[in-house]
């Protein structure tokens, strides 16, 4: 019976750690993390597809502040918490430099 007591919370702790594995996304570049986030809708080249629109010249259209604004709140057909915080101003940031 202790055997299998042991057994049991060890399973559980094992499962704790990898639930609490490493989240954060601080590591990633931004352009990792507008792949990750948002180029299944709006192209790896920024091109469009898949329903997003284009995304090659916002940096004369958006503001830093409002691009986040758009990731996090959402817009149109875009779905609120596509990134947020800091992720979503590290890739607002990489987009205003891809004109």
């Amino acid at each position: 019976m202790k055997k299998l007591a042991l057994t049991g919370s060890s399973l559980l702790f094992i499962l704790f750690l990898a639930a609490c594995g490493n989240s954060d996304n601080t590591a990633e570049t931004p352009q990792e993390a507008f792949e990750n986030n948002c180029a299944m809708c709006h192209g790896q080249d920024l091109s469009g597809g898949n329903g997003g629109p284009p995304l090659d010249n916002l940096g004369s259209k958006y503001t830093k502040e409002e691009l986040v604004d758009i990731m996090e709140n959402g817009k149109g057909g875009m779905p609120a918490g596509q990134a947020e915080g800091e992720e979503a101003e590290k890739i607002a940031e990489w987009l205003q430099e891809q004109q």
